[in-house]
């Protein structure tokens, strides 16, 4: 049984629907005792009698609110409504990945600082012993702030968490899915590298790394073939950056980077190189605002005006020299400044120690004559 769009609902208000499957039903809702906006999500009476549906229903729940992090949308609560199990996560406002997509490609250095906000939710996750599975461009959100969310957590599972899939099956984001994923062998962290490497793949070229029509076929290149290297998709990707996403995209998840940790250090690596600036900057360059004084470009993504600095901000020893040369620039310049002052003052004390020496000397010269003169036969 669906929910009526406008009707409240045991404290919430049905706004619209934002998801529906054959599994369950997503509705924005709105909270009306926190006066706040959430997704309800509804296990249908449908499926309920479907043991391994529940199970998993469950289990979504027990993961997601185990994981508390910037990075990754906030689980709020669980409990039945009119005889149908439901869960509440908080609304993230702005557009997932794949909708910014549709527009083109995101620039590399966007792309980059996108990555880099999933991996620190995938970092968390993993070192809770949780890997997600359904990494798809789809569940990364991202803010009118520049900042990316994750969620999306059906397929995620915990490693203590019974196996509710039979061996061999395959699952998973078909066009985000890694090779093991395919194989239905047992998979790990790694897994969500391999997807994550897709997303950015398809962030820096706007395609993805593989793109056949068939489900079989996309199932056989993520197995087997070799994606194009992203410059030559598109030429304003770095080489070094396409080459992170290449070593994502390994068919052997011991030839990938190993944790999220080493994907997300290997991409701030670059950012420094670039000059770029890490942190909030991303929520400055949302708003607009710029990151390093005037002397920045500005490039439109996601539907806001994004930031990029034209040059690498100066360093620490940079600026204290600067602020050196200028002070001494200052003192010279200054006809009252404090060298001025003390030469002024050290030429006065020879002047005046000169004309009492030459004083002294004619004054001593002629008492010397005088006693000449006055002993003088």
């Amino acid at each position: 049984m669906a929910f009526e769009i406008g009707k409240t609902i045991a404290g919430y208000e049905i706004v619209e629907v934002v998801g529906s499957s054959k599994t369950g039903v997503a509705y924005k809702v709105k909270n009306v005792f926190a006066q706040r906006f959430e997704v309800l999500k509804l296990l249908p009476k449908s499926v309920q009698d479907d043991e391994q549906q529940v199970a998993r229903f469950l289990r979504e729940i027990k993961v997601h609110a185990r994981l508390v992090h910037p990075n990754i949308v906030t689980f709020y609560n669980a409990r039945e409504i009119e005889g149908q199990l439901v869960m509440t996560t908080e609304f993230v406002p702005g557009i997932t990945v794949a909708e910014r997509l549709e527009k083109g490609p995101i620039s590399w250095r966007d792309a980059s600082r996108y990555a880099s906000h999933a991996l620190s939710a995938l970092e968390y996750a993993h070192t809770s012993g949780i890997v997600h599975r359904g990494l798809s461009s789809t569940n990364l959100v991202i803010t009118p702030e520049g900042i990316v969310r994750l969620g999306g957590f059906g397929l995620a599972k915990a490693a203590t968490d019974p196996q509710l899939t039979a061996v061999g099956t395959v699952i998973g984001a078909l066009r985000y899915i890694s090779p093991e994923q395919v194989k239905g062998a047992p998979i790990d962290a790694r897994s969500d590298i391999y997807s994550l490497g897709a997303v950015f793949y398809e962030m820096l070229t706007g395609k993805l790394p593989f793109s056949s029509k068939g489900q079989f076929e996309i199932m056989l290149a993520h197995v087997n073939a070799a994606p194009k290297h992203p410059s030559d998709v598109n030429p304003d990707v770095p080489r070094e950056v396409g080459d992170i996403a290449i070593k994502a995209l390994a068919k052997e998840p011991g030839q990938r980077f190993q944790t999220a940790q080493e994907f997300r250090t290997a991409l701030d690596r670059i950012g420094e190189s670039q000059g770029i600036v890490a942190g909030n900057a991303g929520a400055a360059e949302a708003a607009g605002a710029p990151v390093n004084g005037s002397n920045a470009s500005h490039q439109p993504a996601n539907g806001v005006d994004l930031v990029v600095p034209a040059d690498p901000p100066p360093t620490q020893p940079a600026l204290a020299a600067a602020a050196h040369v200028s002070s001494a620039a200052a003192d010279e310049a200054e006809p009252g400044g404090a060298d001025s002052f003390l030469g002024d003052k050290l030429f006065s004390k020879v002047g005046i120690s000169i004309a009492a020496c030459l004083l002294t000397f004619l004054v001593g010269s002629v008492v010397l004559l005088a006693l000449l003169a006055v002993t003088r036969p």
